[in-house]
Protein backbone atom coordinates (compact mmCIF):
# COMPACT_ATOMS: atom_id res chain seq x y z
CA UNK A 1 0.00 0.00 0.00
CA UNK A 2 1.51 3.44 -0.92
CA UNK A 3 1.14 6.59 1.07
CA UNK A 4 -1.97 7.83 -0.76
CA UNK A 5 -3.83 4.94 -0.44
CA UNK A 6 -3.12 4.27 3.18
CA UNK A 7 -4.69 8.23 3.62
CA UNK A 8 -7.40 7.30 1.83
CA UNK A 9 -7.55 3.91 4.25
CA UNK A 10 -7.61 5.98 7.64
CA UNK A 11 -9.86 8.79 6.28
CA UNK A 12 -12.83 5.99 5.50
CA UNK A 13 -12.17 3.98 8.63
CA UNK A 14 -12.72 7.17 10.81
CA UNK A 15 -15.90 7.93 8.81
CA UNK A 16 -17.50 3.85 9.15
CA UNK A 17 -16.08 4.02 12.99
CA UNK A 18 -17.68 7.12 13.70
CA UNK A 19 -20.67 7.96 11.92
CA UNK A 20 -21.17 11.35 12.77
CA UNK A 21 -17.59 12.42 11.71
CA UNK A 22 -17.98 14.15 7.90
CA UNK A 23 -14.34 14.32 6.03
CA UNK A 24 -13.30 16.79 6.96
CA UNK A 25 -13.18 15.56 10.39
CA UNK A 26 -12.01 12.64 9.49
CA UNK A 27 -9.18 13.59 7.82
CA UNK A 28 -8.37 16.11 10.74
CA UNK A 29 -8.83 12.74 12.99
CA UNK A 30 -6.33 11.15 10.59
CA UNK A 31 -3.86 13.76 10.59
CA UNK A 32 -4.01 13.66 14.58
CA UNK A 33 -2.89 9.90 14.22
CA UNK A 34 -0.32 9.96 12.07
CA UNK A 35 1.18 13.16 14.23
CA UNK A 36 1.46 10.55 17.01
CA UNK A 37 3.01 8.38 15.57
CA UNK A 38 5.71 10.32 13.81
CA UNK A 39 6.19 11.39 17.37
CA UNK A 40 7.28 7.97 18.41
CA UNK A 41 10.33 6.99 19.11
CA UNK A 42 10.89 3.01 17.83
CA UNK A 43 13.47 1.25 19.86
CA UNK A 44 15.63 -2.14 18.77
CA UNK A 45 13.97 -4.70 19.74
CA UNK A 46 15.95 -6.15 23.18
CA UNK A 47 15.29 -9.99 22.11
CA UNK A 48 17.10 -9.92 18.69
CA UNK A 49 19.85 -12.02 18.77
CA UNK A 50 21.72 -10.47 15.57
CA UNK A 51 24.19 -13.25 15.25
CA UNK A 52 21.24 -15.41 14.51
CA UNK A 53 19.99 -13.34 11.37
CA UNK A 54 23.19 -13.23 9.52
CA UNK A 55 25.91 -10.67 9.04
CA UNK A 56 24.01 -7.39 8.09
CA UNK A 57 20.75 -8.08 10.44
CA UNK A 58 22.14 -5.27 12.91
CA UNK A 59 21.55 -2.64 9.90
CA UNK A 60 17.83 -4.28 9.84
CA UNK A 61 16.25 -2.28 12.50
CA UNK A 62 18.02 1.11 11.84
CA UNK A 63 16.71 1.29 8.05
CA UNK A 64 13.34 0.28 9.02
CA UNK A 65 12.96 2.60 11.55
CA UNK A 66 14.32 5.19 8.33
CA UNK A 67 11.59 4.01 5.95
CA UNK A 68 8.95 4.07 8.10
CA UNK A 69 9.03 7.37 9.05
CA UNK A 70 9.43 8.58 5.76
CA UNK A 71 6.15 6.46 4.61
CA UNK A 72 4.34 8.08 7.57
CA UNK A 73 5.63 11.54 6.55
CA UNK A 74 4.34 10.41 3.19
CA UNK A 75 1.14 9.61 4.24
CA UNK A 76 0.88 13.12 6.81
CA UNK A 77 1.41 14.76 3.08
CA UNK A 78 -1.09 12.93 1.26
CA UNK A 79 -3.74 14.05 4.31
CA UNK A 80 -2.52 17.77 4.14
CA UNK A 81 -3.12 17.26 0.01
CA UNK A 82 -6.68 16.09 0.47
Amino acid sequence: MNAREKASELIVNYQLQCKSLDYQQAKQCALIAVEEILKCEATEPSDTDWDECGSTAQYYWPQKKVDAGKFWGDVKTQLQSF
